[in-house]
């Protein structure tokens, strides 16, 4: 039987668990650091889900600035590592949110539901409105590009991954079906280009 696209995508994250956590260290504060500042200053309470949390270095920075981050990761090894950093944490799926209405004041997706298939967005994104509360903001990170399908990383030797590639026209549009957009950026490395948005829900 062929695995799927989370099975190997989990095994990849388990693997290089340790080696992205180390890699990736500094990625909040030297690249989005205002965003992340902006989103906290939106949110109309303090229950943030950060949404494949990885090893909970944006949580981390949420929990310091006094807010109360819950993660949820399908990684094993990533959640070992939040619990390290005495962060709550649970190991879950990202397009099954079994939380219920309005549980959270802010949804923060990072780099995370770019490994979910295009045909699976909206239904995440209806699931991501349905947990926030009034005024709740969704912080979304996707990678710049066309198609989808398993890559093989170019940063971590032999992981292959599920990637789901957009261009700004084609996220607005998806992304304005449940919320509004407030504010937009952009990161730009030699090896890709990731677009952040900041939104209320609708």
């Amino acid at each position: 039987m062929t695995e799927d696209y989370k099975t190997i995508t989990a095994r990849s994250f388990n693997n290089d668990a340790k080696d992205f956590g180390e890699k990736t260290s500094d990625y909040l504060k030297e690249y989005i650091l205002e965003d992340a500042n902006l989103f906290i200053t939106n949110l109309p309470g303090v229950r943030i889900l950060d949404l494949g949390s990885g090893p909970g270095r944006d949580s981390l920075f949420f929990k310091e600035k006094g807010f109360n981050p819950l993660c949820l990761d399908i990684s094993s090894e990533m959640v070992k590592l939040c619990k390290v950093k005495g962060l709550d944490v649970v190991i879950g799926d990202l397009e099954n949110l079994g939380f219920k209405d309005e549980s959270f004041d802010g949804v923060w997706a990072y780099t995370s539901l770019l490994h979910i298939p295009k045909s699976h967005i909206k239904p995440v994104l209806s699931q991501i409105r349905r947990i926030l509360r009034e005024n709740g903001m969704l912080y979304l990170g996707m990678k710049e590009g066309k198609g989808e399908g398993m890559i093989e990383s170019g940063r971590y030797d032999g992981s292959i991954r599920f990637y789901s590639l957009y261009e700004d026209r084609e996220l607005r549009e998806i992304i304005s079906e449940n919320f509004d957009i407030l504010h937009s950026s952009d990161v730009i490395f030699p090896y890709a280009t990731y677009l952040n948005y900041l939104s209320k829900r609708k």
